[in-house]
């Protein structure tokens, strides 16, 4: 039994993310515009990219369990194989990083989730 609508969580981050950066925008924050910039800027990392490509495919539509095991821990775990290659020295680059794979990997969901006939 898997949920039918599992597009609702990658809209919920895609939706977290565009809110982050209008909030930053119309309060004009430093904070937050340093972290839309530097999304920006990682997400152009290849490496970010095909990694969220990848985990964007393989997720499956109509199990739930293997859906958050793959979607989060996924991530989790690339992002941490990133740190120790990469050698991060900042968690706020990893949390960055997280963030950019997830944006990747929800686009590419619901891309694969709308053109995908039931």
């Amino acid at each position: 039994m898997g949920i039918k609508k599992l597009w609702v969580i990658p809209a919920a981050i895609l939706s977290a993310n565009i809110l982050v950066i209008v909030l930053g925008f119309a309060t004009n924050t430093v904070v937050i515009g340093s972290f839309a910039g530097a999304t920006f800027a990682i997400m152009t990392d290849p490496l970010i990219f095909i990694s969220g490509i990848l985990i964007g495919i393989f997720v499956p539509n109509n199990d739930i369990k293997k859906f958050l095991i793959i979607f989060f821990g996924g991530t989790l775990i690339l992002t941490f194989i990133f740190h120790f290659i990469i050698n991060t020295s900042s968690l706020m680059t990893d949390l960055i990083r997280f963030n950019c794979i997830l944006i990747v990997s929800s686009i590419l969901f619901l891309i694969k989730s709308l053109s995908t006939k039931k």
